[in-house]
C-alpha cells in the first residue's frame, strides 16, 4: 500500500506528515502523524558507538586488519582494544621511555591502528597487564588469577610505558586511552585487601591512584590533548555483611572503590570517568535498595557517587556491555539471540538521552569457549544483534500511550560518516510500509515522533555505502507501540 508524503524542511529539519490509510497492529491506523527531525528534550547526538574484540591482538596480521574491517563495517566508530603492557615488554627495556628500546614488540598493536585509521576508526587504548619483571614481589602470585594482575614493584614503570606507547601512536592518531582495566577486582589487579591491626582494607585504591598518576603525566607530556578515562570498573564488589573481604583477593564495589580513591592524598587526574556497567537483569526500571552493584540500570546511583567526589562533572565513557546469549562460568545471566538484539537496542534509548556519557562500547565482537556476548557466533555466523547494533531504534520511553497520544522513536545509522536518509516504517496485514523518510544528523542519529490511533510496530530501514565497503541494508530490530 502506498503513502503520499509532504516533506517540509525547517531550519534544517526534516518534518513529515504521513496521511492515508495506513494499518497497524490490531487495527487501522487513520492518518497517523509522524514528525521526525529534532524532538524537544530529545539528545540530538548519540554517545561514540564502539566494539571490542577480545582476540584481534594476538591474531596474524591478515586476520587483524580483517577483523578491524568487520568491527567498521558493522557501525563501530571506536574499537577498544586491550594493550597489554606484559605482551608489549615482555622483557625490561633498557630506555623505558624509548618507543624503539628492542624489548618492546609494537608488531601487533601497529596493524591494529593502521588498519583503523585506514578505515575512518578511532581506537580506545585501554592498557593493563603487569610484565614478570614489573611485578612487585609482594603481591605473591596465585593459582585463582593470572600473573598480569600482580601490581607493580613501581608505579612509575608503568608511566613510563604509557610515555612510549603515546609516543608511538599518537602520530598515528590515537588520542583516547584508559588508564588500567578493572582495578577493583582482584582478576585485573592484586592485592584488592591487606589486613591492618586485625580488619581488612581497602589497598587497590592506593595502588591505581599512583599508577593512574605516572600514566596521565606521562602521556600528556607527549599530548595535552589527549583523553584519559580512569576508574574503569567491573559493576560487581563483595559488600558486608553479606559479602565481607576474607581475604586478599576479594572484589571492591564500584562505589567503595570511587570512595577509597577520593580519599585526600590520592585522587589521580583522569579526564572522563569510565565504567563497566553490565546488566545482573534483564532491562529492568526498578532497583534494588542497599545493592552494590552498578549496572547500566541503575546508572544514576553512580553519577551521583560520582559527583560527591573530586570528579563530579566529569563525562562518563561506558566500555564494556553486553548479554550473553549462553551461560559461562564467569557470568550466569544469559538470553536469547532475539532477545540479545532486543535489549541492545533498550540500551540504546537509555544511553541517548544522557548528554554526559560521551562512549558506549559493545564487548565483544565474536563468542569464544568462557564468555558469550558476541556479536557473531563462536563460528563467525551473525547473530541478529549484530545488524540491530548498525541500526538501533528504540522507544524513548516503554510506557503504553493514550490514544492520540505521543511516542517518541530514536535510533542510529552508525554505518554512516555524514547525513544521511533513514526510512520509518510500520507493520501491516501487507508486510511493512513505509510512513517517514528521516533526515539524521551528521553521526546518523535521528529523532521520531508518532500518534498511532492503535498499537503499532515501527522499524526503520537504510541503505548507502558502508565504510571500506559495498552498498547494503540494514534494518532495526521492530519496536512496538503499545496504545492503550
Amino acid at each position: 500500500m502506498r503513502t503520499r508524503m509532504h516533506t517540509v524542511m525547517a531550519r534544517g529539519a526534516l518534518v513529515v506528515l504521513a496521511v492515508g490509510s495506513l494499518a497497524g497492529c490490531g487495527g487501522v491506523a487513520a492518518q497517523p502523524e509522524v514528525i521526525a527531525g529534532a524532538v524537544a528534550g530529545v539528545r540530538a547526538s548519540s554517545p561514540l558507538a564502539g566494539i571490542q574484540d577480545d582476540r584481534v591482538y594476538q591474531v596474524p596480521v591478515a586476520e587483524a586488519e580483517s577483523r578491524v574491517q568487520t568491527m567498521v563495517r558493522m557501525g563501530a566508530r571506536i574499537i577498544r582494544v586491550d594493550t597489554r603492557w606484559d605482551l608489549i615488554a615482555s622483557r625490561r627495556p633498557t630506555n623505558p621511555k624509548d618507543q624503539n628500546d628492542p624489548a618492546y614488540d609494537w608488531a601487533a598493536y601497529d596493524t591494529i591502528v593502521d588498519a583503523a585509521a585506514k578505515r575512518g576508526a578511532r581506537i580506545l587504548m585501554t592498557v593493563w597487564g603487569t610484565p614478570a619483571w614489573a611485578a612487585d614481589p609482594a603481591a605473591p602470585r596465585s593459582t585463582r588469577f593470572p600473573d598480569f594482575s600482580r601490581r607493580p614493584r613501581r608505579a612509575g614503570d608503568y608511566g613510563n610505558f604509557a610515555y612510549a606507547l603515546a609516543s608511538r601512536y599518537t602520530p598515528r592518531g590515537v588520542r583516547d586511552w584508559e588508564m588500567w582495566n578493572e582495578p577493583n577486582i582482584p582478576l585485573f589487579l592484586r592485592p584488592q585487601f591487606a589486613k591492618v591491626r586485625g580488619q581488612w582494607v581497602n589497598v587497590s585504591a592506593g595502588t591505581y591512584s599512583a599508577m593512574a598518576k605516572s600514566f596521565y603525566a606521562n602521556v600528556k607530556q607527549v599530548d595535552a590533548d589527549s583523553r584519559i578515562a580512569g576508574l574503569v570498573t567491573a559493576p560487581a564488589g563483595d559488600q558486608c555483611p553479606s559479602s565481607c573481604p576474607g581475604s586478599a583477593d576479594a572484589r571492591t564495589s564500584p562505589s567503595g572503590f570511587l570512595a577509597a580513591l577520593s580519599t585526600s592524598g590520592l585522587r589521580p587526574p583522569m579526564d572522563v570517568v569510565s565504567h563497566h556497567p553490565y546488566p545482573i537483569t534483564t532491562p529492568r526500571d526498578t532497583n534494588f535498595a542497599g545493592s552494590s552493584y552498578r549496572d547500566l540500570y541503575n546508572l544514576d546511583r553512580f553519577q551521583t557517587e560520582v559527583d560527591r567526589t573530586y570528579l563530579r562533572g566529569k563525562r562518563l565513557w561506558l566500555t564494556e556491555f553486553g548479554f550473553a546469549t549462553r551461560k559461562v562460568g564467569e557470568y550466569s545471566l544469559f538470553v536469547s539471540e532475539a532477545e540479545q538484539a532486543q535489549y541492545l537496542q533498550d540500551a540504546y534509548r537509555r544511553v541517548r538521552p544522557n548528554g554526559r556519557i560521551g562512549m558506549f562500547v559493545w564487548y565483544f565482537l565474536q563468542d569464544n569457549a568462557a564468555w558469550g556476548s558476541g556479536l557473531l557466533q563462536q563460528d563467525g555466523t551473525p547473530k541478529p544483534a549484530a545488524e540491530v547494533f548498525s541500526l538501533p531504534m528504540s522507544l524513548l520511553s516503554s510506557a503504553p500511550i493514550s490514544r492520540g497520544g505521543r511516542a517518541t522513536l530514536v535510533g542510529q545509522v552508525r554505518t554512516t560518516r555524514r547525513a544521511t536518509e533513514v526510512t520509518v516504517q510500520l507493520r501491516n496485514d501487507d508486510g511493512w510500509t513505509a510512513v517517514s523518510r528521516v533526515t539524521t544528523g551528521r553521526d546518523g542519529s535521528f529523532a521520531v515522533t508518532v500518534r498511532p490511533s492503535v498499537t503499532t510496530t515501527y522499524r526503520a530501514t537504510w541503505t548507502g555505502d558502508v565504510p571500506s565497503g559495498t552498498r547494503q541494508t540494514k534494518t532495526s530490530w521492530p519496536v512496538t507501540v503499545r496504545v492503550t
